[in-house]
């Protein structure tokens, strides 16, 4: 493998020289930044699996790389992981996260996407965990969050790379311990949920940035 720095800002360091142009070894360690990589090479590619089906769920398709994304999400449907979709928009995510939940064994609980680009800011946290009566202006009457909506089943959060950062922490938190609070609550509420996420975003790119937390990430 070739290594080039283009004239970079940082540099380019290799086992701790500087470099410019060099042919990296197996296991060399190279410094881009604040990032390090290490580098490793296979005798052979590894092996991509492909469904024997060609379609799961509400998707269809032939191709190798469907066949590929099929068999990913047959895997992930066996288990109780939360899940990452990233594309671009129209490319199917939420039929593919729906599908998800049909070949869960969540399938016969509640399904609750929420669409996070379409809340107000001001509403989100009432949107995901819910409130009390009274709780802030407008809060007429007490109501459940998507959270307690989808206990025992899949909750749906769409273009999460939209969600506030101080919400996010919130987020780390239900995923984590299991548990809501409703706004305007002291109490802890359990709640059973398997989470599915979808995003066009590069979240990668947002943690380095500072707009979404690593740790959620």
């Amino acid at each position: 493998i070739r290594l080039i720095d283009l004239g970079s800002t940082n540099g380019t360091w290799v086992q701790g020289l500087r470099i410019r142009d060099v042919d990296l070894p197996p296991g060399a360690m190279v410094r881009l930044g604040d990032s390090q990589l290490r580098v490793l090479q296979r005798d052979e590619p590894p092996a991509l699996p492909l469904s024997t089906s060609t379609h799961f769920g509400e998707l269809l398709g032939e191709s190798a790389p469907m066949r590929a994304v099929f068999s990913l999400l047959e895997r992930a449907a066996r288990s109780d992981a939360t899940v990452l979709l990233v594309g671009e928009t129209g490319t199917g995510k939420d039929v593919a996260a729906r599908s998800l939940h049909a070949a869960s064994t969540r399938s016969q609980g509640p399904w609750i996407p929420l669409d996070c680009s379409a809340i107000t800011p001001s509403l989100f946290e009432s949107e995901l965990f819910g409130h009390l009566r009274g709780a802030f202006t407008g809060a007429h009457e007490t109501r459940r969050g998507a959270f307690e909506e989808a206990d025992g089943g899949t909750l749906f959060l769409d273009e999460i790379g939209e969600l506030p950062l101080d919400l996010q922490a919130k987020l780390l938190r239900a995923v984590e311990s299991r548990s809501i609070r409703r706004v305007g609550e002291n109490r802890e509420r359990p709640v059973d949920v398997r989470l599915v996420c979808a995003t066009h975003r590069d979240l990668l790119r947002l943690v380095n940035e500072g707009r979404f937390r690593e740790d959620l990430y």
